[in-house]
């Protein structure tokens, strides 16, 4: 199986090189920013579907350590790393994200960790 489509990336160079603000960019340049883009998709795309506590989450080149904390009828998941207050939690019983910033990261987070089975 591959894991990256090495066209759609060649193609996407060639898209960055050809916009208008990146013309000062050798095609190297373009082509190296087209894998990033690449690797990023990737890992996004190979998110767990099983909740293990401690587990290691990646979602658009950030890695995050999930926790799960249950006591006085709350069953919530920490979103923890980068900074001391943490990105927030997810209840699971109500399905609901709370989170310290409106960063997209932390939101697909979110998304994955309410698809997750517990």
């Amino acid at each position: 199986m591959k894991k990256y489509n090495l066209s759609k990336i060649m193609k996407r160079a060639w898209e960055i090189r050809k916009s208008w603000h990146s013309r000062a960019l050798t095609f190297g340049e373009c082509l190296k920013r087209a894998w990033d883009e690449a690797k990023i998709a990737y890992q996004n795309s190979i998110v767990p579907t099983v909740f293990t506590n401690g587990m290691d989450i990646t979602m658009d080149g950030y890695t995050r350590t999930l926790s799960r904390w249950t006591k006085g009828g709350y069953d919530r998941v920490y979103i923890n790393g980068g900074s001391r207050r943490g990105d927030g939690f997810v209840d699971i019983k109500n399905g609901i994200a709370r989170l310290n910033n409106n960063l997209t990261y932390t939101e697909k987070m979110a998304q994955a960790i309410l698809a997750m089975t517990f």
